[in-house]
């Protein structure tokens, strides 16, 4: 399936969110962009792959049959006809993840050949530009091994936690959901800021750099808090 010491990625399904990932993964150097195969019924997604320099296929089974790390990044919906499709060239080697929202563990080993390593991820919209934050959980045949690799890769995008299942849902509404409010919060910023005169683009591009400082403090001080944040003297 691959060459030693040499890991293929495959990507079954080719959105943005899909390519987020493996634009993260190739610009960190974890995976060759040689090494990563995708695969879609269309051109449409592809070619963001193939500008990449990954390859690219319509055949979900060849993904499979050429990677042994797998995410299946098809929307929700598809996803059972698609496991239902790639069952059969599933097997034991292979780590299977899922970015399907609302499709849970326990489901996704039903529809798997029995002990496929399978784990779930859920990210955000921000690992397009590896800035994200994800979480993920694992399987009952996911091992040390499998969670270590995949927090490794997924770092490439951002921020990478392991936790249990039930916190998936929460991390959607936080994260998920909450890059919307973060949106709306420097958009009211900038508004201010026009209102008082300041060219549009000017506003926006300084209320967008503004929400980057507090992520960047407590990348220097991890115990800072939002209060001391706001509480602290300007030097």
């Amino acid at each position: 399936m691959e060459a030693r010491g040499e890991l293929r990625v495959g990507f079954v399904g080719a959105g943005r969110m899909a390519h987020g990932v493996a634009q993260g993964v190739v610009r960190a150097g974890k995976v060759k962009a040689a090494n990563i195969l995708a695969s879609a019924p269309s051109d449409r997604n592809l070619g963001a792959f193939q500008d990449l320099g990954c390859r690219t296929t319509h055949c979900n089974s060849e993904v499979l049959q050429r990677c042994t790390l797998v995410f299946l990044a098809t929307k929700p919906h598809l996803l059972p006809g698609v496991l239902q499709q790639i069952a059969p060239a599933v097997t034991r080697d292979h780590i299977i993840v899922s970015v399907a929202a609302g499709v849970t563990l326990q489901t996704l080993q039903q529809l798997l050949p029995a002990g496929t390593k399978v784990l779930r991820v859920m990210p955000n919209l921000p690992c397009v530009v590896q800035e994200g934050a994800v979480v993920f959980a694992r399987g009952s045949c996911a091992g040390e091994q499998e969670a270590a690799l995949l927090k490794s890769l997924l770092s490439a995008c951002g921020l990478c936690e392991e936790t249990p299942e039930s916190y998936i849902d929460i991390h959607t509404g936080l994260s998920g959901s909450g890059v919307a409010y973060v949106y709306l919060f420097a958009e009211a910023l900038a508004e201010g800021a026009v209102k008082m005169g300041m060219p549009s683009a000017l506003a926006n591009k300084i209320a967008a750099q503004t929400l980057l400082f507090p992520r960047l403090f407590q990348s220097w001080v991890p115990q800072c808090s939002l209060q001391d944040l706001l509480l602290l003297p300007i030097q």
